[in-house]
C-alpha cells in the first residue's frame, strides 16, 4: 500500500529550474547595486566554473553550495567584496525566476493530498530555493518535507538522501513512490532501497545528458530503468490507484 510520494524538483514539479545565464546576471545585478565592480570576464568564468563543478559532483556525489563556489571564484578573480553583497546575490537567485512550474502540478498535488498521501521532495541542488518557489506558486502547503542535497550533503543516486526523506515521513521504501526525470541520477538509489519509481519521459532541458553519461559515478550493477514512464504528472494519479488496488 502506497503511503507517500516523493518528487524531484527540476524537470518534475517544474518543467525546468536552472539557467546559468540568468543566475550569472542576477549575481552581477547584486554587485552593481552594491557598487562593486566585477571583471568583464565574470559571467563567462562563472558559467565555466559551475559547469566544471557540476561534472565534478556527478563523479564524487558530494554536493557543493553555490555560495562557496562563488566565494572561491571571486577570490581567484581578486574581487574585493563583503558578505552583504553575497547575501544579496543569493537572495536574487533564491527568487528563481528561471523556474517554470508544470501547469498540472497544483491539480495533481491537490488530488494526492485528498487521497491521503504524504508528499515530499528529494532534490539535487547547490542552493535551496525550493520552498520559495513553491510558496510563490501556492504549492508549499501540499508538502510534508523537502530534502535538498546542499543541506544534507548527499546527492542522488546515493541511497542516503532517500533514506533521510523516508525517515522524515516515517514510511518504508515499498510504501513509497519516487518520481524523477534523469534515469541514472533519480532511479538507481530509489530502486536499490525498494521504492517504486516513475520517470518523466522528458528531462529538464537545462540538464546535459552528455555530462551525466560521461561523468556520473555509478556501480555497474545499478538499475537505471524506472518501473513506470510518465509524460505528465497527471499520469501518477492512475498509476498510484492501480498500485494500491494490487
Amino acid at each position: 500500500m502506497i503511503k507517500a510520494i516523493f518528487f524531484d524538483f527540476g524537470g518534475v514539479l517544474t518543467e525546468t529550474c536552472w539557467d546559468l545565464d540568468v543566475i550569472s546576471s542576477l549575481i552581477r545585478k547584486a554587485f552593481t547595486e552594491m557598487r562593486i565592480e566585477l571583471p568583464n570576464t565574470f559571467d563567462e568564468e562563472f558559467i565555466k566554473v559551475m559547469k566544471d563543478r557540476w561534472r565534478a559532483v556527478l563523479r564524487t556525489q558530494m554536493e557543493e553550495r553555490l555560495i562557496d563556489i562563488l566565494r572561491e571564484l571571486l577570490s581567484r578573480l581578486r574581487v574585493n567584496y563583503d558578505e552583504g553583497v553575497l547575501d544579496l546575490a543569493i537572495e536574487y537567485v533564491m527568487d528563481a525566476p528561471f523556474c517554470v512550474v508544470r501547469k498540472e502540478a497544483k491539480y495533481v498535488l491537490e488530488r494526492l493530498k485528498e487521497m491521503g498521501f504524504k508528499l515530499g521532495i528529494i532534490s539535487n541542488s547547490p542552493i535551496a530555493f525550493h520552498k520559495r518557489v513553491l510558496q510563490k506558486h501556492n504549492l508549499l502547503q501540499y508538502f510534508d518535507d523537502i530534502v535538498i542535497s546542499c543541506e544534507v550533503g548527499y546527492r542522488k543516486p546515493d541511497t542516503r538522501i532517500f533514506l533521510i526523506a523516508l525517515e522524515r515521513l516515517n514510511v518504508r521504501p515499498p510504501e513509497s513512490v519516487y518520481v524523477g526525470d534523469i534515469p541514472c541520477i533519480d532511479i538507481p538509489g530509489a530502486k536499490k532501497l525498494g521504492m517504486i519509481t516513475a520517470l518523466m519521459k522528458y528531462a529538464d532541458p537545462a540538464v546535459s545528458m552528455e555530462d551525466i553519461n560521461s561523468n556520473v559515478s555509478l556501480e555497474k550493477d545499478l538499475n537505471c530503468e524506472a518501473d513506470y514512464l510518465i509524460e505528465s504528472l497527471d499520469d501518477l494519479l492512475k498509476i498510484i490507484k492501480e498500485i494500491n488496488l494490487q
